[in-house]
């Protein structure tokens, strides 16, 4: 089967898949178990253009790596693992390396913030473009779709 026939079995599967579990995140330990899922980071309250300007203050910075910027959303990231989610969310809430692209929560966000996740029994390549799908839909203000990391 070449690239093509692969990515349109691949997307079909993708239109097809439902979360196995889907549940909002009370604390990290939830995800001890869970090596692939889709995550969805919101902002809870508050003005979202403020929190876009202060995240944009903060990546000018310098002092972390951090995600992409794209415009002021109520979502404020949209991503995925494969090979355990708990260490990827650690980034984003600020507890990580300084070297890793990530929101860096902690460090910037004064708001509450929710993350949704969905875990799913499907390829890494079908969870990618699960992940594009919801990003493409909710249009997060920060991060790319692309790739697994």
């Amino acid at each position: 089967m070449g690239y093509i026939d692969t990515l349109i079995q691949n997307c079909n599967a993708a239109k097809l898949a439902v979360p196995c579990r889907e549940f909002i995140l009370k604390d990290l330990a939830e995800l001890d178990r869970i090596s692939q899922a889709v995550y969805i980071i919101e902002q809870l309250e508050g003005d979202i253009t403020a929190a876009y300007q202060d995240f944009s203050q903060y990546k000018k910075k310098k002092e972390r790596k951090c995600v992409k910027l794209n415009s002021p959303s109520n979502t404020m990231y949209v991503g995925s693992s494969t090979t355990g989610v708990k260490k990827q969310l650690q980034q984003h809430v600020g507890d990580g390396y300084h070297g890793t692209d990530a929101l860096h929560l902690k460090h910037w966000f004064k708001g509450n913030y929710q993350i949704t996740i969905k875990v799913y029994d499907e390829p890494k390549d079908v969870i990618q473009i699960i992940q594009d799908d919801i990003s493409d839909s909710l249009k997060p203000a920060f991060g790319e779709q692309g790739s697994n990391k």
